[in-house]
């Protein structure tokens, strides 16, 4: 397919059905039906469920999202969805707000398809199934296509806005809300485009708000627009049908330069697979970015065993781009950590968790981990990326030098996806059992299990309040 017929022309009545690039995310999106469930696309898409669904009720315990729960609670007024982690239910909206922030208040969500997917996705489309009384597999269904419509914009739009300032996972993932929230409203193709309309003009989050609660809100804000741009079109409010390739619609508004929007991209790069065989799970509740710094240096300690006063420092060489992503040098709470390469590796230099606990205001000031810390030092490298793998240099104090290079984060092949459930499970329940116990943890992993046999989204939803 031609780049200009993806485009297409625009239509003289801005809220008519389109042709061009929106129009074909809609339609490529709607493709996806029960026939698409191959046992590696049910397999993944239980575990990002599960992944979600444990860092959605652990996160809801966070300052950011205990904050947001007391907020709507002052807003008043009965709720059919229940915010996930909590007793508390709320609107459909209220309740996606809520359980994105919490989801992505410790970062430990899910990554890939043009950001953190889940995290907004999910909470639209498990909001909105419990409004309507959705099944599990039309919920299923629902959040395949909101990650099909995250990935192709995120792939048209390649990542340059990302270096310009912007958090894809609040500007592609508003999109990827509204599809999935749409389909559980079973919107028409062009109520559809319209919602699309609707999403461009709130698609927004700045990292500039990394290391503070806004990081959080920039995902809960993207499922929450999610729901309400899909509810407003139902609704007969309309949005340009062409909002993303519009001459000043998203594409060109939020990228530096038009060459960065290629719309044929996501035909080209996705093929058969879909958006959500391409998603990749944290080890570390730490951005991304920290993540290849921690794996060398434990890399290193398997090659040879250390305790900290055997170390007498550490190089960490990274990208320029991650230097504005998860270089905070001196961080005073625990979430200004979880952007701190420095705090990362002081993590791993001590053998300390790199869990939540690891990432807490008490954590980021122990004077191990400042001790830690200062044997630390961050050097740019020119070019690359933030997902450039870290280069990790430890130098004994024996001198002795030991070096490091890994892939951050990497897609599991379909031979290994029964051991990722596993290591997705025991991330589960060491999260998710200190909240609500080890029985109702066991519980849920086997609902997970039979997702798409759950006569009611609910029967899931319900079993995660305390």
């Amino acid at each position: 397919m031609k780049t200009s017929e993806i485009i297409g022309d625009a239509p003289a009545d801005r809220t008519a059905p389109g042709h061009g690039f929106t129009a074909h995310v809609v339609a490529e999106a709607a493709r996806i039906g029960p026939e698409r469930l191959t046992a590696n696309v049910l397999a993944r898409t239980k575990q990002a469920v599960l992944d979600w669904l444990g860092v959605s009720i652990s996160g809801a315990q966070q300052d950011s999202a205990r904050a947001t729960q007391a907020f709507l609670a002052s807003e008043g007024g009965p709720g059919a969805a229940r915010v996930i982690g909590t007793a508390q239910r709320a609107t459909a909206r209220q309740a996606a707000l809520a359980v994105g922030i919490a989801g992505h208040s410790q970062d430990y969500d899910d990554m890939g398809v043009g950001g953190h997917p889940s995290v907004v996705v999910l909470p639209a489309v498990f909001a909105v199934a419990q409004e309507v009384g959705a099944s599990g597999l039309a919920t299923i269904i629902a959040l395949l296509r909101g990650y099909e419509a995250m990935g192709m914009v995120s792939a048209a739009c390649t990542n340059a806005s990302y270096a310009r300032g912007y958090h894809c996972t609040g500007t592609f993932g508003a999109f990827g809300a509204t599809v999935g929230a749409g389909t559980l409203l079973d919107l028409d193709p062009l109520t559809m485009q319209r919602a699309m309309g609707i999403a461009g003009s709130q698609a927004s989050g700045l990292k500039a708000n990394f290391g503070t609660m806004s990081k959080h809100l920039n995902a809960g804000h993207a499922a929450a627009v999610g729901v309400l741009s899909a509810r407003m079109a139902q609704h007969g409010f309309t949005g340009a049908t062409d909002v993303i390739e519009s001459p000043q619609g998203f594409a060109i508004t939020h990228n530096p330069a038009p060459d960065d929007f290629d719309p044929a991209a996501p035909f080209a790069s996705l093929g058969e697979r879909l958006a959500v065989e391409r998603i990749m799970f944290k080890q570390h509740a730490a951005c991304g970015g920290t993540h290849s710094a921690i794996n060398g240096i434990n890399l290193i300690r398997a090659r040879r065993p250390f305790t900290l006063a055997d170390v007498a420092d550490v190089e960490l060489v990274v990208s320029e781009q991650a230097m504005t992503v998860c270089a905070i040098p001196e961080p005073r709470t625990g979430v200004e950590g979880m952007f701190s390469l420095r705090h990362a590796a002081a993590l791993a230099l001590t053998g300390t968790s790199t869990g939540p606990s690891g990432f807490t205001d008490a954590c980021v000031n122990d004077p191990l981990l400042l001790a830690a810390r200062d044997k630390v030092r961050v050097t740019p490298m020119p070019g690359g990326n933030a997902g450039t793998p870290t280069e990790v240099r430890l130098r004994f104090t024996d001198g002795q030098v030991l070096t490091e290079r890994n892939e951050l984060l990497v897609v599991t092949p379909d031979d290994r996806l029964d051991e990722q459930w596993h290591a997705l499970v025991a991330k589960f329940h060491d999260i998710v059992a200190p909240i609500l116990g080890a029985e109702r943890s066991r519980e849920l992993v086997g609902l997970v299990e039979r997702l798409e046999t759950l006569a009611s989204i609910a029967e899931l939803t319900e079993r995660t309040a305390p």
